[in-house]
């Protein structure tokens, strides 16, 4: 199993607008490293969900429902992935936060903060979940 670290680049999508719809669909990454991360993605990896647009906070945690598949909103190569809301912190873990996490300061969350889809370690994921 892996785990990401998704920003959601999407300016209308909150996180009650994910669980209301029960799915998240990541489309329209035109990022050749986020591309890669996609493809990198398994079926039941977990991720941390991320809005940047919302108060730069992350949510709640998600479960990757099925691997990649072709981006219907490009003609290129580019991939979109589905994945489905599992729990919503009570409290949102900041970006300011995250940076306080002595385990985080090299992670690929703060080093490549301008692409989508990073992995992150089991251990980071960890961090995350036991102080939120």
């Amino acid at each position: 199993m892996k785990y990401w670290f998704v920003r959601s680049p999407y300016k209308t999508r909150k996180w009650e607008d994910v669980l209301m719809s029960g799915v998240f669909k990541l489309y329209g990454i035109r990022n050749y490293a986020a591309k890669k991360n996609i493809s990198a993605m398994g079926k039941n990896d977990m991720a941390l969900w991320y809005s940047s647009t919302a108060g730069k906070k992350i949510f709640g945690t998600m479960k990757i429902k099925e691997t990649a598949y072709q981006d219907m909103t490009s003609e290129g190569d580019w991939l979109a992935i589905d994945l489905i809301p599992m729990i919503t912190f009570e409290k949102p873990v900041s970006y300011t936060q995250l940076k306080e996490y002595e385990i985080l300061i090299n992670s690929n969350i703060i080093s490549q903060n301008r692409i989508s889809v990073v992995e992150i370690t089991k251990e980071e994921y960890d961090e995350i979940m036991n102080n939120k």
